[in-house]
């Protein structure tokens, strides 16, 4: 289940790196924006939530079993977690969703273009590179689930 749960959550890192933000580039600022707000609500979902708080959980307990079963392994499970959790979980919450927050308190159909770019240019560069961050280290993660064979 780890597994599947970091491969899930790498192609959907992996999907906004190489198209969503690609394709976004192209529109207005405002259209952007509200484009990334409404994104940003409908990520939100139980599935979502589920592979995103469910891959720590099951890298962290797939660790602890191989804790008893075999320790080589378990450092290597434990390493994985290490390199998802601080790759990806955090940087979630301390990078990418600040910038959510702070897209979310925008009201853009009250921003002039002027102030549209601004936001724009606050959000849109930090929230990519966090994104690429993202996308790296779970990939990562599930190339090292899968070198040392679990499934």
């Amino acid at each position: 289940m780890a597994l599947l749960l970091v491969a899930l959550m790498a192609g959907l890192f992996f999907s906004f790196s190489i198209a969503v933000t690609r394709g976004l580039k192209k529109p207005d600022d405002k259209s952007y924006l509200q484009a990334m707000q409404k994104i940003n609500k409908e990520i939100l979902n139980p599935v979502f939530l589920f592979c995103f708080i469910g891959a720590p959980l099951f890298l962290a307990g797939t660790a602890l079993i191989r804790f008893f079963e075999d320790p080589v392994l378990f450092i290597w499970m434990l390493v994985t977690a290490l390199v998802y959790i601080g790759g990806v979980f955090v940087v979630t919450m301390l990078c990418n969703v600040p910038l959510n927050n702070y897209l979310e308190q925008q009201d853009i159909g009250k921003l002039d273009a002027e102030a549209a770019k601004s936001v724009r240019s606050r959000f849109e560069t930090s929230w990519n590179r966090y994104n690429h961050i993202r996308t790296l280290f779970s990939i990562l993660a599930c190339g090292m689930m899968l070198c040392i064979g679990i499934f």
